[in-house]
């Protein structure tokens, strides 16, 4: 019996590139499980903006799934977030910020602008020193006292808004479906089923957790589920990029014997490429450092291990059939008794520099990325027959 599992990483608006690759697999699944009449995923799993698309593919909303991108496409980033501080109508394919200052007086003073009114104004012309003092000494303690709940530069509320009227339990059905995210309150990466959740919006909120970046965007407060709430919650991949370990659990407990092919799409290369940051902006700096760099040495670690324990286990295998070899457990510092075993797998990712900027969406951009999708997993298909 051959079963298939799916793990899609995190990436933002990068996440197109999955879309592309899904599509040409969905068109071509014929080539890796002949017979199939349609695509078909045992189990999904995903971290940020791969949980997002996964639900989809879980829950057989592929044509939502589409539609969704194609609205990204037309709208920008604005059908996901919006921002005082991000320029989410720029059509570069770099993140711009803005600054204007009456939004951030009102946002972070509001009632400064009650204490100039005219009468009171007229403080500023026949006594100005003390009246700028004073002035000054209310903004900064306002100020001082609005930025302790300054948690984000962008509202996913768009993105949430969605999810709620998207997102099901009862919608997935012959998969199982998982998806992670970290709690910033204890520093755990927390992965769980769809059943696992108590409620729809539990499981909506599991989703828009994953996809939080920290930064750009507000914590989610509290999600129910296995008995547990989980407070603070933020985007799973700053602790599990690829989670690849939760699909192989899953794959564990599977005791029907059936042979796994797993499929991973990546929306980094696991290169960094090089780029001046001499003039770059919070956005951008905050972007490099969590996305570019941090999450892409985390998968590349975790994909670079995951395959080389995948070929120790051919390598012994071919000369030692039927040796059996453990996992070791680094918690408890002892092995396991869980056998590892090899799993067939096709790994599609881009091009080095192929996907632009995480938090930028436009049409052109869009597109580029779910054709280079298209291109990378036909690229991973003609590899995989070669092999056969």
């Amino acid at each position: 019996m051959k079963k298939f599992a799916l793990v899609l990483s995190g990436g933002g608006f990068k996440g197109a590139f999955q879309l592309g690759a899904l599509k040409y697999l969905k068109e071509n699944w014929h080539q890796i499980d002949p017979g199939a009449s349609e695509m078909k995923f045992d189990i999904v799993a995903g971290v940020s903006v791969g949980s997002l698309n996964g639900y989809m593919v879980a829950a057989d909303q592929f044509e939502n799934l589409e539609e969704l991108w194609k609205k990204v496409g037309e709208n920008g980033v604005s059908e996901i977030y919006t921002s005082d501080f991000i320029d989410t109508s720029a059509p570069s394919d770099h993140i711009k910020m803005k600054f204007n200052l009456e939004k951030f007086i009102r946002r972070f003073m509001p009632t400064i602008f009650s204490r100039l009114s005219f009468w009171k104004g007229l403080g500023a012309i026949f006594s100005p020193k003390k009246f700028f003092k004073k002035l000054l000494s209310e903004a900064q303690q306002e100020l001082s006292g609005n930025l302790k709940n300054f948690k984000s530069i962008a509202d996913n509320s768009p993105l949430e808004a969605q999810l709620a009227s998207m997102v099901k339990k009862s919608a997935i059905r012959d998969t199982i479906y998982k998806c992670g995210f970290v709690s910033l309150d204890d520093g755990q990466y927390y992965c769980f089923r769809h059943t696992d959740f108590n409620t729809d919006e539990d499981l909506k909120n599991g989703i828009l957790a994953s996809s939080t970046m920290p930064i750009v965007w507000r914590p989610v407060s509290g999600i129910n589920a296995a008995g547990m709430q989980v407070r603070n919650s933020v985007d799973g991949g700053i602790r599990n990029v690829s989670p690849l370990g939760d699909v192989i659990d899953e794959i564990n407990k599977d005791e029907s014997g059936a042979e796994y092919t797993i499929i991973v799409i990546n929306c980094g290369s696991g290169a960094v490429d090089r780029s001046s940051f001499d003039d770059a902006n919070i956005a951008q700096i905050a972007m490099r450092s969590l996305t570019d760099i941090t999450l892409c040495e985390i998968f590349d670690n975790d994909l670079k291990e995951f395959m080389r324990i995948n070929d120790l286990l051919e390598q012994a295998d071919t000369l030692y059939p039927g040796l059996t070899l453990y996992n070791y457990n680094f918690r408890s510092r002892k092995r396991s008794k869980t056998p590892l075993r090899p799993f067939n797998t096709i790994v599609i990712q881009p091009a080095d520099g192929a996907l632009g900027d995480t938090l930028t969406a436009n049409k052109e951009l869009v597109e580029k990325r779910m054709a280079h999708g298209a291109q990378k997993a036909e690229q991973a298909l003609q590899e995989m027959m070669e092999l056969v």
